[in-house]
């Protein structure tokens, strides 16, 4: 069984009725589809996405193996994929959200890297937010194919919702059980927690420059939904957990990370209250050698957006320094 799949797509249901028809149509449109398995987790919504799910994959009669996860009930978006992972039997997982789609070569793509360079610990693609973008390409300064340590983490903690996001990327399943790489629950910006992680363990690496992931504006998900208390307790759960865990290698550019988070919470004031938003600050403050604090201090307590900024710039400078 274990040998059978070649990649495992993962897709946590729930709430998504509009789009999920979309969704597993894109999945079984790929041009690859032989030792493909798609694992559908039903996260115990309300709604008829299930419903939908069922009737599809009961009218589906190609080489894609579907199967659906039941869980006991609601845990998230990072309990249901912790489940896929967990139910898994792909060499590659690929992270697919459902109320998004993916064009019909973006596995076929990716395999083709793999086929090209051997098995790579990931293979990392991009995401479109115009489904008209599909098919276009993404410039960032990395080389197609990485098995240069530095390269690869400044690259994975770029802050940026396409680099950080989980979805439209090839990674191999050891690779996150060996490492104990599960999502954490209870948490949004889970994808952010993740990728800080993952990064300390990805030795190999190939960019896909291709737009193959349509990440689809849904007003009724839970990024598009801004709680407080929800943002402001994962927050805290995130900064303190990357204050711990900041490593011996390339630490600038962990600590730049890790303050760009801060600086969400500061800029959209995700905190519910004061003494919150200085535990968030102290624990950055923590990473930092006198000087690097010192900045943060004059960052965090001053309004002139033009100093500010140029004080931002010349703290991630000084982190830089530690690359």
């Amino acid at each position: 069984m274990t040998d059978k799949y070649k990649i495992s797509i993962i897709i946590p249901v729930y709430h998504v009725e509009e789009y999920i028809l979309q969704c597993l149509q894109s999945v079984t449109s790929q041009t690859m589809t032989e030792g493909v398995e798609c694992i559908i987790v039903d996260d115990c919504g309300g709604d008829k996405s299930i419903d939908i799910a069922k009737r599809f994959i009961e009218d589906y009669h190609g080489a894609i193996d579907f199967r659906i996860v039941y869980r006991e009930k609601n845990g998230g978006l990072s309990a249901a994929r912790n489940s896929g992972i967990e139910q898994a039997h792909g060499e590659y997982l690929y992270f697919l959200d459902s109320d998004d789609e993916i064009m019909s070569n973006s596995l076929e793509g990716m395999w083709q890297f793999i086929e090209k360079y051997g098995k790579v610990d990931t293979v990392h693609g991009c995401a479109a937010e115009k489904i008209d973008d599909l098919g276009k390409h993404k410039r960032y300064n990395i080389l197609e194919y990485n098995e240069n340590q530095k390269n690869i983490k400044n690259f994975l903690l770029s802050y940026d919702g396409d680099i950080i996001g989980a979805q439209g990327r090839l990674i191999k399943r050891n690779l996150l059980l060996e490492h104990n790489l599960f999502f954490k629950p209870g948490i949004i910006h889970e994808d952010n927690y993740w990728s800080f992680f993952v990064a300390k363990y990805i030795k190999t690496l190939v960019f896909d420059s291709r737009m193959t992931y349509y990440h689809r504006y849904n007003p009724a998900s839970i990024t598009n939904r801004v709680n407080v208390v929800k943002e402001s307790t994962s927050f805290k759960q995130i900064i303190e957990a990357f204050s711990l865990n900041i490593d011996d290698f390339i630490p600038g550019r962990q600590k730049e990370f890790l303050l760009c988070n801060l600086l969400t919470v500061l800029s959209n004031k995700l905190y519910d209250n004061e003494a919150t938003k200085n535990g968030l600050i102290n624990n950055v403050k923590k990473t930092n050698n006198c000087l690097e604090a010192f900045v943060l201090n004059i960052i965090v307590s001053i309004q002139d957006s033009w100093f500010r900024s140029k004080l931002i710039h010349f703290l991630i400078r000084l982190y830089k320094l530690q690359e």
